[in-house]
């Protein structure tokens, strides 16, 4: 993280105010303020670790995890029962990407359904998700699978199989 002295010392400022807001995360703020201050560069890379960054194909390929997971729902809810029993409807949920290897891609998530609002039907807030195993890689092979799919929204039972065993 490459700053002037201003941009330094404005931040240095902000971290001195987040711990009087925050008590209780004033060590953090006031190791944070320290190493602007005296220009850590290590210690700053750390913090610019924060600051994520998610690239426009990125976000689009997030969100369209969220709508084809809509459409699995969608799709199994407008099935007849004899097809709905061979498939448990829990194989549908989206269980979220794992924050210990996708956390950029996790607090995304939790932007759009908590803020946003985007996607109530799936039922879910950002505390009910966290993957314990990566799933972007599996995510994007769901994905692959529902763009085959020439009716997005009306999937047979044979086409969602497809989808979430890919």
């Amino acid at each position: 993280m490459n700053m002037n002295h201003a941009q330094r010392l404005i931040l240095s400022n902000q971290y001195e105010i987040l711990s009087k807001l925050n008590p209780e995360k004033a060590d953090y703020y006031h190791r944070c303020k320290t190493i602007v201050e005296r220009g850590y560069c290590l210690q700053m890379l750390e913090l610019e670790k924060e600051f994520g960054h998610l690239t426009e194909e990125t976000c689009r390929e997030v969100i369209d995890t969220l709508e084809m997971h809509h459409a699995l729902k969608v799709s199994y809810e407008n099935l007849p029962p004899e097809d709905q029993a061979q498939l448990a409807p829990s194989r549908l949920d989206f269980i979220g990407y794992a924050r210990g290897y996708e956390k950029e891609l996790a607090d995304y998530v939790c932007y759009l359904l908590d803020v946003e609002k985007r996607f109530p039907d799936l039922g879910k807030c950002c505390a009910g998700l966290n993957s314990e195993i990566a799933m972007h890689d599996k995510y994007q092979r769901m994905l692959e699978e529902w763009r085959e799919c020439p009716r997005q929204y009306k999937l047979s039972i044979q086409e969602i199989r497809n989808i979430v065993t890919a």
